[in-house]
């Protein structure tokens, strides 16, 4: 690996996103973390790891994650259909 080589949480906009692995933070305190939860959550970023323990943050909103080709993996018949029988009730 030479030195030049970028990794998946060296994205072009760190000062803007934050990192996506906090254990790469210069400094690790209680404002720190939460400034980098808060840069990532404003973008849409939701998930956030600190080494191997990931961190999602609630986005109260729609975000394309998981599609319904992602959610079938989960859930054998789509969440929306769940319950309901072949006559519609």
């Amino acid at each position: 690996q030479g030195s030049k080589e970028r990794y998946h949480w060296q994205t072009q906009n760190v000062k803007i996103s934050g990192v996506d692995d906090m254990v790469l933070l210069s400094k690790i305190n209680e404002d720190a973390i939460t400034d980098n939860l808060k840069k990532r959550y404003m973008d849409d970023y939701i998930f956030t790891y600190i080494g191997s323990v990931l961190i999602s943050v609630n986005p109260f909103k729609q975000l394309p994650y998981f599609t319904d080709r992602e959610l079938g993996e989960f859930w054998p018949i789509p969440p929306d259909r769940a319950g309901v029988t072949e006559s519609g009730l």
